[in-house]
């Protein structure tokens, strides 16, 4: 299994309501028809940004499938393009597939 984390800045959300902890994760699991499963939430030493895991065997089509639903799918009234930072888990650490050639903070230890 190879692990995802979905950063959300809740600065950058229009709604930034905790209860997207539990809809993105479900929403990411029902579009993907079950290559995506929630692997539960933390927040991050600074607390604008909260922490969505996901687990995943094929991690093509959870990429291509997390991708869609950011740019494409609004989660409580929320444009989820310009507060999302996802990147896979490594054995050298975090490398962030999304946005493309982003260069700001990743707050997951």
């Amino acid at each position: 299994m190879t692990r995802i984390v979905v950063q959300l800045d809740s600065a950058s959300l229009s709604n930034p309501d905790l209860d997207i902890r539990y809809q993105l994760p479900d929403l990411l699991a029902q579009r993907s028809a079950g290559v995506i499963a929630d692997d539960g939430y933390d927040y991050a030493d600074d607390p604008r940004y909260l922490l969505l895991f996901l687990t995943t065997k094929d991690i093509d089509a959870a990429i291509a499938c997390v991708r869609e639903v950011i740019e494409n799918v609004r989660v409580l009234d929320n444009d989820l393009r310009p507060a999302t930072v996802v990147a896979v888990e490594g054995a050298q650490g975090y490398e962030v597939v999304y946005p493309t050639g982003y260069q700001g903070r990743f707050a997951a230890r």
